[in-house]
């Protein structure tokens, strides 16, 4: 959720749960940027996924869940739907220690499937990987941002209203802008944050 520097944002509850979504970013070593996955608050086979998700823009994968999170469901769809079409054979694919990012089946779907090799990074590394949250998210946040404030419409004139956006409208607003924001993000930006986590050159 974004506002203005200095204001309170304001959003009810009904406001905050329709439009959640959630955009996994994947982005190989050499700078590489994948497709993002974007996980929709919805019901599987529900309104959303058989008439919302045709209207999202092409090029990126979509994928509905109830709560918007990542599941086994959803994760074993990305590996399968989106990885397997954009990494080479043999690649390491670095995860967090979630449940479903680390359990025996993902391991065998990519190592069957992707023939490469999951792997976990190691409990408590996260002062380590500092540089890759600090090195790329925070650029990609700071557009989004960017992005945000510059879409806000100009104040209300006395005794005009302003038509109400559905929650269809805030999805695909969201989404657009964070596929803005991704395609943004320089890979040079990508491989140096890398290379000073990982100690790796790139």
């Amino acid at each position: 959720m974004l506002s203005e520097k200095g204001k309170i944002a304001s959003i009810t509850a009904e406001q905050k749960h329709s439009a959640r979504l959630t955009a996994v970013c994947t982005i190989r070593a050499d700078g590489l940027k994948l497709p993002l996955l974007f996980i929709v608050r919805g019901v599987p086979g529900g309104k959303i996924e058989e008439n919302e998700i045709a209207t999202c823009p092409k090029g990126h994968v979509y994928t509905v869940q109830k709560k918007a999170w990542m599941d086994a469901r959803v994760w074993h769809f990305y590996l399968r739907s989106l990885c397997a079409q954009h990494i080479l054979e043999g690649s390491v694919l670095l995860v967090d220690n979630l449940n479903c990012h680390v359990s025996d089946e993902s391991e065998t779907i990519v190592k069957r499937e992707l023939h490469s090799i999951l792997q976990a990074l190691p409990k408590n590394s996260t002062s380590v990987c500092q540089s890759l949250d600090v090195g790329i998210m925070g650029p990609l946040k700071a557009k989004l941002k960017e992005l945000w404030l510059a879409e806000r419409p100009p104040p209300l004139k006395p005794g005009e209203k302003r038509k109400k956006k559905t929650a269809a409208d805030k999805r695909l607003e969201t989404i657009k802008r964070a596929i803005t924001a991704w395609e943004s993000l320089d890979p040079e930006t990508v491989t140096k944050a890398l290379n000073k986590a990982l100690l790796t050159k790139f």
